[in-house]
């Protein structure tokens, strides 16, 4: 797992239960991540078969920054039908 992921856990936990989202989904998305960010994103294992040469882009189901006001959480137009 990632490991601003876990470091974050608890705070992506809360923002979960208090948007009504779903951590068990979030727990097992694919994640993409820099020093200050991590994107969760949506793998669909019947997609991508031809490698690079599919243009099937994973969707972003949820962006998280870190500030120095403590996380921040971006919401998609993929958020609610991956995570509900």
């Amino acid at each position: 797992m990632c490991k601003l992921f876990d470091d974050w856990s608890n705070e992506i936990q809360n923002y979960c239960k208090k948007n009504k989202l779903n951590f068990e989904k979030a727990k097992s998305l694919s994640k993409c991540w820099g020093k200050d960010f991590l994107a969760l994103q949506y793998y669909d294992p019947s997609k991508g078969q031809n490698g690079l040469l599919d243009k099937t882009p994973m969707p972003i189901v949820l962006v998280i920054k870190k500030t120095s006001n403590g996380l921040i959480f971006e919401r998609t137009e993929n958020t609610l039908k991956y995570l509900s």
